[in-house]
């Protein structure tokens, strides 16, 4: 009997407690008798419509905000920085400094904010609209489209200037917050690790050029298929070795060191076409003592006869088999050598397997045989015959409008542009700066036709007989 009384009791003391905290709510003293007939336009409905509009708003500003600043890639904005016109360096300073305070420190104080915002706007609405479903739905639909889908599909095209003008807003509070926000933000630090942006491997960097090649729509900033190519090659520089790219041993031209340098010999050594001939020893092809630069015999006379001992040779630096392509363009660079002996690793007695020069590395570069008016047109990697037109020709507006003809020929046998001799004669008859300089060189310009109408090679009267060593 006293435990059922001792229950009735706290019953009604509960039942008293309830009543009261009702009467006293926001929602009974909007639908109490006494406020049926409040206006909608009374200072306290205005005040808290304007809190719904006003939280609806920061709800989307921070969720899109989160979105915003969140996706842009700390790399990318330091290329914007560097290359970026001037409002998107302008912008992006300023989001980098705030994202260098600490991406989570930031991440952390838009969530808390955006919550705190989401939880307080049904409290509002409850006590405006009395509660019920009505509060839910109406706070739901306006959490959704305009707090969550609009503002987000705003800053996901706009996010870099957003971002920058809202970033001192953004700086307050997490200052504001920082005893939840900066404690949170230094945990996620320690089990996440700091985000630093995107860093690239090579095969991903490739990958990243490529899909910035030139459309077929024509887009004047993207990449010609020679610029991909170009930088490829330059990402996979360490990884190649020279003897992938190297000139074997056996389509080396080479001489002896006893070689007399006759006039036979030295027409071999000019259609050769090479500036570089390794010598080897006298009874043994494979030893190496040096070679001979070939501009040595501008002034010499090829009835001297004179061996090759009697000539000073360069050194013939050695590179094992496997040295990267970059280590020897490095050692090219240095001006020492543009030739070395490749040497095989893999065999005891180091035996040379070919040469590499700075015109192979180049050629891995460009992905094409360098072609000059003196070479001898047969690729040795290939062993094909190389043509003098390029893989991917250059535009013709880019290509030289160059003729340059034989001193020989007369004025008369030259096919000459009309309209270029008409406007050389109404201008000026000085030269211009191109035809001046070829001039200098006895040859005769015109500047109006194109790269495909190149003469023939000039005659031996025209260079001249090499003087006389002995004078």
């Amino acid at each position: 009997m006293g435990s059922f009384n001792h229950i009735r009791v706290n019953a009604i003391l509960l039942s008293t407690a309830l009543t009261t905290l009702i009467h006293a709510s926001p929602i009974s003293t909007i639908n109490s008798p006494a406020n049926s007939n409040t206006s909608y336009f009374s200072p306290e409905f205005l005040i808290k419509l304007a809190s719904i509009v006003g939280l609806v708003l920061l709800g989307g500003v921070f969720a899109g905000l989160t979105l915003g600043l969140m996706g842009l890639d700390q790399t990318n904005l330091h290329v914007m920085v560097e290359s970026g016109t001037a409002n998107e360096k302008k912008d992006a300073a300023q989001v980098l400094k705030l994202l260098d305070r600490g991406k989570h420190w930031v991440l952390v104080t838009l969530l808390l904010s955006n919550v705190i915002v989401n939880e307080t706007l049904p409290i509002i609405l409850d006590s405006v609209l009395g509660g019920g479903w009505q509060a839910v739905l109406i706070s739901t639909a306006l959490i959704v489209i305009f707090g969550e889908v609009i503002p987000q599909s705003i800053c996901v095209r706009h996010g870099l200037a957003i971002g920058a003008r809202c970033s001192f807003m953004v700086l307050g509070l997490m200052y504001i917050m920082y005893p939840v926000a900066y404690p949170t933000a230094v945990l996620l630090d320690h089990f996440l690790g700091e985000s630093h942006g995107t860093v690239y491997k090579k095969a991903g960097l490739k990958s990243l050029v490529s899909l910035h090649k030139t459309n077929s729509d024509g887009d004047v900033d993207g990449l010609t298929e020679d610029e991909v190519h170009i930088i490829g090659s330059v990402l996979d520089l360490r990884e190649k070795t020279i003897a992938s790219v190297m000139t074997p041993i056996e389509d080396v031209f080479t001489l002896p060191i006893d070689a007399v340098l006759d006039r036979k010999t030295v027409d071999k050594m000019l259609t050769a076409g090479y500036s570089r001939i390794p010598i080897h020893a006298v009874d043994n092809p494979t030893q190496y003592i040096g070679m001979l630069l070939v501009k040595q015999l501008i002034a010499y006379d090829a009835d001297d006869e004179l061996p090759i001992s009697r000539f000073h040779l360069s050194t013939l630096p050695e590179a094992a088999s496997d040295t990267s392509c970059l280590d020897i363009l490095n050692f090219f660079q240095e001006g020492k050598s543009h030739m070395a002996l490749v040497i095989d690793v893999n065999n005891q007695k180091s035996s040379s397997i070919g040469v590499i020069t700075l015109e192979d590395v180049i050629e891995s570069l460009i992905g094409e045989e360098i072609v000059d008016e003196t070479d001898v047109y047969v690729d040795v990697h290939k062993k094909t015959k190389v043509t003098r037109g390029r893989t991917n020709p250059a535009p013709p507006e880019l290509r030289p409008l160059l003729r340059v003809v034989r001193t020989k020929q007369s004025r008369n046998q030259i096919p000459q542009n009309k309209s270029w001799r008409s406007q050389r004669n109404k201008n000026s008859q000085d030269p211009t700066g191109v035809e001046r300089q070829m001039m200098n060189y006895g040859a005769l310009v015109d500047t109006q036709t194109t790269e495909s109408d190149v003469a023939s090679t000039i005659t031996k009267d025209q260079v001249g007989s090499f003087p006389n060593r002995s004078e």
